[in-house]
């Protein structure tokens, strides 16, 4: 696939100053275009998104080990592929700011930028439930919900139960994919406090319906989006503390609330079920910060003073 000549031809055609490539893909059909200002805005790394997806398929199948040297060769190819694209880039902005690193490893300059996101809609604001609800949305055969999925059933679900009791909590899940994903392999009969709604139409009456999000998804990818649906829509966030690497807004019991075990991760879910006045402090708190980076209006001024400098 080259369609770097058509391209060429568009941006004479319209006089373009400054093109902007989103994602690797676009980024392979126009770093060879010259006598214009290139700008590579980057989402997940493929060699991170490999590499993690490999991990999570080879804990449940460990005879997948066979393959370590194949992801490994492929990994190599995709950094090369980064390489020699992104070298002919003015400039590579990065949706994660873990992103940084990894590419710095392989020579690649780059710099965070909080990408715009709008508001789907706003829930309401709840006082402390009796049965608490908890929510957990997604691709549910996406690289993070196969992580959030396997550490809610195996790790924190046992010690939750063990905290509160049984049937005194409830946890929803809600997501397109479940053909493909980990959640098909449980016997939800065994766990009668998690209720599954596949995919929601509208996802606000569950927002609506629950004290917080849930994503104990140990890895740094895979989980942006959501996070950020969940800081401007008022819906106070749970996670593992993997997600502020991609999202450094994310502060615990400031902006979220933040966990570095299954242990935490309980601890933090009763923390915030149980006190009103931190919750309410970090809803105020992380929607300040959707409306100063993440508003499109917001995140685009952002972006307007990098392109001039």
């Amino acid at each position: 696939m080259n369609h770097s000549n058509e391209i060429s031809h568009l941006l004479e055609k319209f006089n373009v100053d400054i093109l902007i490539a989103f994602d690797i893909i676009a980024v392979s059909q126009c770093f060879n275009i010259k006598k214009i200002k290139k700008i590579a805005w980057l989402g997940d790394l493929r060699f991170q998104t490999n590499l993690y997806n490999f991990y999570m398929n080879l804990k449940s199948n460990f005879f997948l080990i066979r393959q370590s040297i194949y992801i490994l060769y492929q990994n190599y190819l995709f950094k090369k592929k980064y390489v020699k694209y992104l070298k002919q880039m003015d400039k590579v902005i990065v949706s994660s700011k873990s992103s940084e690193k990894h590419l710095k490893k392989i020579q690649i300059s780059s710099k965070f930028l909080p990408y715009p996101w709008p508001v789907f809609f706003s829930s309401y604001e709840k006082k402390n439930q009796n049965i608490p609800e908890f929510l957990f949305f997604g691709n549910l055969a996406g690289l993070g919900s196969k992580s959030a999925i396997s550490e809610l059933f195996n790790n924190v679900y046992p010690l939750l139960k063990k905290e509160i009791g049984s049937k005194k909590f409830r946890i929803n899940i809600a997501g397109p994919n479940y053909e493909k994903s980990f959640l098909r392999k449980i016997d939800l009969k065994k766990f009668p406090e998690i209720l599954f709604y596949g995919f929601v139409d509208k996802l606000e009456t569950l927002f609506n319906r629950s004290i917080a999000t849930i994503f104990p998804a140990n890895i740094p990818v895979g989980n942006r989006c959501r996070l950020i649906t969940c800081m401007a829509s008022g819906l106070p966030i749970i996670a593992d503390e993997s997600c502020k690497l991609g999202n450094p807004f994310l502060v615990d019991q400031k902006t979220a609330f933040l966990a570095d075990s299954p242990e935490e991760f309980v601890r933090k879910m009763i923390l915030c079920s149980e006190n009103n006045i931190l919750r309410t402090a970090v809803i105020r708190n992380a929607k300040k910060i959707y409306m100063d980076k993440h508003l499109p209006v917001s995140a685009g001024k952002i972006f307007e003073k990098i392109i001039n400098e």
